[in-house]
């Protein structure tokens, strides 16, 4: 037994404590553990560890901790033990065990810590759960926002192709091409099974084909070269730098290389020291500065956008192409 001063300062301590000897008889237990696993001090003192509750502490995973790991290690922690009880069920337990020496005598003794964390297993479990569930709903959002703007993006294009005017049809070409890069990055999140960030390469990347295809007319096959570093973008930056790269991919294939059949772009974007710089280079014959080739709406959008990203475009063009650069912070 304990002196009494220190047995009631040990039932105050809120893990189930056992002191076994040697042979693993019980030597002593506290409140907490009476309380937890509904037994009585009766039940409990003078008994083999083994026989406690008509054999209930007969548990193949504390005999490992007991006869295997104690005779060579001094101490253990945070040996969980997931055990099904008959009286008070399943109880999954943290259990932290140390050999001591009682003074004056080479008695050797274990003191078992038990923690019952059952409770916090179920609602860690719980937790992950509802993450589970929310994520799943989330995909599904990000698939249906997809859908319904392809579908958006769709009618815009069948109402441009009934216009005659050349004009018109490719101002309808172009709102459905912005739709449709905002699309990407939802088919992007659910692909990617995320709703926080996209991968820069397979976003940036599937914008830049969608675009040239979609754009470009069989008399002038343009061909498409990409380098993108490996990088994730928020979903939030995401959509800003997918507007701004689809208007600078249909300023090129549109108005880049008239009637030419060997129109070239390349897109790169890098990503260092927390910055990234996003290039879309034509090798056409520049840009006519007074020349008016669109409504102007793509060259506002994309300063628009640029300055929501914190970020600065730069134009630079003459009879050796086009180039537009995009540099902005990626946090």
């Amino acid at each position: 037994m304990l002196p009494v001063g220190l047995k009631d300062l040990v039932d105050t301590v809120r893990e189930g404590l056992l002191v076994l000897g040697a042979d693993l008889t019980v030597r002593f237990s506290n409140r907490a553990f009476y309380q937890t696993f509904s037994v009585s001090e009766a039940e409990t003192i003078g008994r083999k560890v083994y026989d406690l509750g008509d054999g209930q502490w007969d548990i193949p995973a504390l005999r490992t901790l007991l006869e295997t790991i104690i005779p060579t290690e001094a101490s253990v922690e945070d040996f969980e033990v997931d055990h099904t009880f008959p009286v008070i069920g399943r109880r999954v337990m943290r259990v932290n065990a140390r050999k001591v020496h009682r003074p004056g005598n080479n008695s050797q003794q274990i003191l078992l810590a038990i923690d019952d964390v059952t409770e916090r297993r179920q609602t860690e479990a719980e937790r992950a759960a509802a993450f589970e569930r929310a994520e799943t709903l989330l995909q599904e959002l990000n698939h249906r926002v997809m859908n319904s703007l392809s579908i958006i993006s769709s009618v815009i294009s069948m109402e441009g192709r009934q216009f005659s005017d050349d004009a018109a049809q490719a101002a309808f070409a172009r709102i459905a091409a912005r739709v449709m890069a905002v699309a990407e990055l939802y088919k992007t999140l659910s692909n990617s099974k995320s709703v926080e960030a996209v991968e820069a390469p397979s976003f940036l990347g599937a914008i830049c084909h969608d675009a040239v295809n979609a754009l470009q007319d069989e008399r002038a096959p343009i061909r498409l070269e990409t380098a993108i570093d490996t990088f994730s973008l928020s979903s939030k930056k995401a959509i800003a730098v997918g507007l701004v790269l689809n208007e600078l991919l249909t300023n090129a294939v549109k108005y880049a290389f008239g009637e030419r059949d060997d129109g070239e772009i390349k897109v790169t974007v890098r990503h260092a020291d927390g910055e990234v710089r996003l290039s879309v280079s034509d090798n056409g014959a520049g840009i006519d500065e007074n020349a008016r080739v669109d409504s102007g709406v793509g060259g506002k959008l994309i300063d628009m956008f640029s300055r929501q990203l914190d970020g600065e475009i730069t134009r630079r063009s003459d009879s050796s192409g086009t180039n537009a650069q995009l540099v902005f912070p990626l946090i």
